[in-house]
């Protein structure tokens, strides 16, 4: 429980509430479920003792902040996330606002949505017209709960796989106590004998119960940080293209993901980064764990089959410091991971998140059909594939080139992909990708001062040529267009009517 006398998050609470809220924090299902099966979890050996402790205390303190927040929160007016996090000043605005996210999924907190509609001036095809646009404001305030109210229950995260909106990051897998969950590109299954039914998958599913409003708002907090409603908050915007020659023999765009990747462990930034490389079925990536840097070539270039690289995280605990490489919506994983269930991450050695831009993936069996049925060409003639100017590229061993447009493989795309809204890998530390570059060249996000230092780093040690994205063309207009598009595409996920198919 609470230890009142280390614990300074508690410093400003009577100790009375402290002892009443943590009581009632103790009868939490997911306090109650890892407790219970502390013996489970130690033999399986994915957490130490003294983990297991860390995890169970942080998941007591967060869930003790929570009943406390909620109690402040009792006979209010709707209100912003922002005006809450200003009102409650106990703990931390960003501990404040993740928690009212969190009490929303509990079941005591709903959201109020108000829509406002204005009209402005835009062209189209070099013509100004007046088009309407809506705005969405979110406001929250406790639930009126009968009498007879039980906090919400998670589900395991199967419920999510058999909505059709999992993505299959395979996050549930890496932090699962009791490895009850076995993920692959394709699949999820639970063994339902050992699940604990703690509700730790759920609670991390970047798919679950949606973390953008709490974001938004955190990253707000930061004045330093710039904010798109198409690419998220940033710090700098940049076009780069690696000096390495040996980079630039396997390069996709501008090598900086590989660059990034090798000035990391050449400096002892980190011990490993993960990343994927193919398997040994040509185009069919694995996650892989580099931690020499002769290894780091093998990962080069872009594979649009999805691979599960989160599965692989805890396989890295003997390492100290390592740097991830993934798509948006692993990101969004791990900072879910990060944020709860207590505001301590699972797997405190990653120190870096590599991002990568995505639209959508591809299932492996579809990307030998894409070829197949688009270009009459088998999967082992491919040397590259790639996606510039509206066009699905590809390069053959011939020395051929050939394409079709965009639109003629999207049919091939995996489903649950139009379930993600975010383009850039908002969630990332920097986000790279070729939307808005010249050919040769990547277009990067820094997301925080330190990530803007590092890649300057990086840039100042020679190994890769930059500019600002701004200062390109298309630039980071058409980074935001692709992004503003991708949101408005993207379809909303109610897991109780996906799953009946409604």
């Amino acid at each position: 429980m609470v230890s009142i006398e280390k614990n300074n998050m508690f410093g400003n609470i009577s100790l009375k509430e402290l002892m009443d809220a943590t009581y009632v924090a103790s009868s939490n299902f997911q306090v109650r479920a890892f407790y219970e099966a502390k013996d489970e979890i130690l033999k399986t050996g994915k957490y130490s003792e003294q983990e297991f402790f860390d995890i169970l205390d942080a998941m007591i303190d967060a869930e003790t902040e929570r009943k406390i927040v909620l109690e402040r929160l009792q006979g209010k007016n709707p209100l912003f996330l922002s005006e809450i996090a200003s009102e409650i000043t106990e703990f931390p605005p960003e501990n404040v606002i993740r928690d009212v996210i969190y009490l929303m999924a509990q079941g005591y907190v709903e959201e109020h949505v108000e829509v406002k509609t204005k009209m402005i001036t835009k062209k189209i095809k070099g013509e100004e017209k007046q088009v309407e646009v809506k705005e969405y404001f979110y406001r929250y305030q406790t639930k009126e709960l009968p009498n007879d109210f039980m906090e919400n229950y998670f589900e395991p995260v199967s419920i999510v796989f058999d909505a059709g909106a999992c993505c299959q990051c395979g996050w549930c897998s890496a932090i699962c106590p009791v490895n009850a969950i076995m993920v692959d590109a394709d699949n999820l299954e639970i063994d339902v004998d050992s699940c604990m039914k703690c509700g730790l998958c759920f609670s991390v599913c970047p798919r679950s119960f949606s973390i953008d409003h709490a974001n938004e708002a955190i990253k707000k907090l930061d004045k330093e940080l710039k904010w798109s409603d198409k690419i998220g908050a940033y710090f700098n915007t940049y076009s780069g293209s690696t000096k390495k020659e040996e980079i630039i023999k396997v390069r996709q765009d501008g090598g900086v993901v590989t660059t990034i990747a090798e000035y990391l462990l050449s400096k002892k930034l980190v011990d490993a980064v993960i990343a994927v490389q193919h398997s040994k079925e040509l185009w069919k990536p694995e996650p892989v764990i580099i931690d020499d840097v002769k290894d780091l070539y093998k990962t080069g270039g872009t594979k649009y089959a999805n691979s599960p690289s989160l599965t692989i995280i805890d396989q890295c605990k003997k390492y100290e410091k390592i740097a991830f490489v993934g798509v948006p919506c692993m990101m969004k994983a791990l900072e879910k991971g990060t944020l709860y269930p207590s505001g301590l991450p699972f797997f405190k050695n990653i120190k870096y998140r590599i991002g990568l831009f995505c639209m959508e993936s591809f299932p492996y069996d579809q990307i030998i059909n894409l070829a197949k049925e688009q270009f009459d060409k088998n999967i082992d003639e491919l040397t590259k594939m790639n996606i510039g100017g509206g066009k699905f590229i590809i390069n053959l061993k011939s020395g051929e080139q050939m394409d079709v447009p965009l639109k003629e493989v999207q049919k091939y795309a995996r489903d649950n992909c139009h379930f993600c809204e975010d383009l850039t890998s908002d969630y990332a530390d920097i986000s790279v990708g070729s939307i808005g570059s010249q050919d040769g060249w990547s277009s990067v996000i820094t997301r925080s001062k330190d990530a803007d230092k590092l890649y300057n780093d990086i840039v100042k040690a020679g190994l890769i040529e930059s500019k600002s994205l701004k200062d390109v063309k298309p630039g980071q207009f058409l980074v935001e267009k692709i992004g503003g598009i991708k949101r408005k595409k993207c379809k909303s996920i109610n897991l109780k009517e996906n799953q009946d198919g409604h």
